[in-house]
């Protein structure tokens, strides 16, 4: 995933912004909204207000409201498909592929306020369903997940993909969800391990760290029921 760069300094722009920065701020005004109070509770017009700007500029940008929402649910930090080729490189060795997957989450993380907005909005999509939610599992996270299954499948070696190579699978993605889902929990807990760059480097090291040992552990998982 990779953050919108036009996303990153809406805070400072001025409210009567021009082009591509007037559409960036409506998103990101958008984004706070339908984060904070759900896509049923934000009005187009309390957008426009906030946003400063008349109605007629997010009809202009984005025909109506669904399609601001779609906007602001699938493009400020694009989708999980997009960092397949992060990990799915056949010449790839097995740390190779995992330290590309979880940069593909650390890497948003270091974006700050934007990343922490869409995290709560997918979580708001998933408990009050507007249908993005279904599409976006069908179109991009099943494909995630399938070359996901075809990379372990490549290195432990294995006929086809089972059940057990769909847990491994599960698990590895996990440990990178959790840094989103769970994201104040890690803050009130153990604040320094997100709080810099440089810790977010670490989280990286040692998530490619334990998913190479969950990999390793099927592996003789599987030599032993041989």
């Amino acid at each position: 995933m990779q953050v919108n760069e036009n996303l990153l300094d809406c805070q400072n722009l001025p409210s009567r912004s021009d082009g591509e920065k007037s559409r960036a701020r409506l998103v990101y005004i958008a984004l706070k909204l339908f984060a904070e109070q759900g896509y049923e509770k934000t009005s187009i017009r309390q957008i426009a207000k906030e946003a400063e700007v008349n109605i007629s500029a997010i009809a202009y940008y984005f025909g109506d409201k669904a399609g601001l929402y779609r906007v602001v649910f699938t493009e400020p930090m694009g989708s999980a498909k997009d960092d397949i080729h992060l990990f799915d490189g056949e010449a790839l060795s097995l740390e190779e592929a995992l330290r590309g997957l979880y940069q593909g989450f650390i890497e948003p993380l270091k974006q700050g306020e934007i990343v922490q907005l869409c995290t709560r909005l997918h979580m708001r999509e998933m408990v009050e369903p507007t249908g993005l939610w279904e599409e976006e599992v069908d179109q991009s996270i099943a494909p995630y997940h399938h070359a996901l299954n075809t990379v372990l499948q490549r290195h432990l070696n294995v006929e086809s993909i089972d059940d057990d190579l769909h847990r491994l699978s599960m698990a590895i993605v996990a440990l990178g969800v959790h840094l989103y889902t769970c994201r104040d929990v890690t803050d009130r807990i153990s604040p320094k391990l997100m709080a810099t760059n440089e810790s977010l480097d670490v989280m990286c090291e040692r998530l490619t760290m334990y998913g190479v040992s969950m990999v390793n552990a099927e592996a003789e998982r599987r030599r032993r029921e041989k």
